[in-house]
């Protein structure tokens, strides 16, 4: 099982925690900390500071909040979520991926920062893609009738719950800020100045992945969501595209990775872990 998380929290002394800011190649060099991972700088119990290391010194993070005109303000419940945010409005990094338990805002906050990019102009459109698998042990429903983007509208519902519903979905897909994209059709894209944004991934293969970064060409980047344990299908187990991209793609200075640990949808839905064995 892959064990990266994305950041490392390290308890330091006071004088380890003045190299912070005065020998940082030597902390992280100390630390083991890889590109774009994040530091947990602790002294005690208590959290001094937040910093990523950019390969060649501690980069400092923002208390970033998104305006959103379906949510409101959009603000980070906690350090990972904070982490996330600072995540997914670095330029630099063009392959964002956000990982966590149910409820703990993955989808919420990339629609949210992909939602307010586009409308700052800052990319033309999000893709949307998805694996179109239904829940493990449910029974399909068979052939959905009408057009193309109505028999996807169903598999886009997370998405158009951080939109106001279906109604804000159909209304940025009708006037271009969003494209759904079955995954079958993806293949043979040059996908430019866009988000391609792929939630459920934990139900993409190795393959898959590999086919999705493919894609991405000048200005867009990759962003993607997933929880392996809500794999729908045995071969996701097998192959799990999530796993194998951050085993080896972690240290990547294009590549940035956010384990979520908390459950911030609500204090109902925070029970579902205690059905774990």
């Amino acid at each position: 099982m892959n064990t990266y998380t994305g950041y490392r929290e390290v308890n330091l002394t006071d004088e380890e925690f003045a190299a912070l800011y005065t020998d940082e190649k030597g902390l992280a060099e100390s630390c083991g900390m890889l590109v774009n991972e994040y530091l947990v700088a602790k002294v005690g119990d208590e959290i001094k500071d937040i910093r990523r290391f950019d390969g060649e010194k501690f980069a400092h993070i923002s208390n970033r909040t998104i305006q959103s005109r379906f949510l409101g303000k959009v603000s980070p419940r906690n350090i990972q979520q904070k982490m996330l945010l600072d995540m997914l409005y670095n330029d630099d990094i063009t392959i964002k991926m956000v990982s966590g338990k149910f409820g703990s805002g993955k989808t919420f906050l990339m629609s949210s920062a992909a939602v307010d990019m586009c409308e700052r102009h800052k990319y033309d459109k999000i893709v949307y893609v998805r694996n179109n698998i239904e829940v493990k042990n449910s029974k399909p429903i068979g052939f959905l009738p009408g057009t193309f983007n109505e028999k996807l509208l169903p598999f886009a519902m997370p998405l158009a719950d951080h939109l106001g519903g279906s109604d804000g979905l159909e209304l940025m897909i009708k006037n271009g800020t969003i494209e759904i994209v079955h995954l079958g059709f993806i293949r043979g894209r040059d996908i430019k100045n866009s988000i391609i944004l792929c939630s459920e991934a934990e139900n993409l293969t190795k393959e898959h992945i590999q086919l999705l970064i493919g894609r991405v060409g000048e200005g867009s980047s990759l962003w993607l969501d997933g929880d392996v344990k809500q794999q729908d299908d045995v071969v996701f187990e097998r192959n799990s595209g999530i796993s194998v991209a951050v085993d080896r793609l972690k240290g990547h200075p294009r590549f940035g990775y956010v384990k979520l640990q908390k459950t911030e949808r609500s204090e109902t839905a925070a029970m579902a872990d205690l059905l774990d064995d």
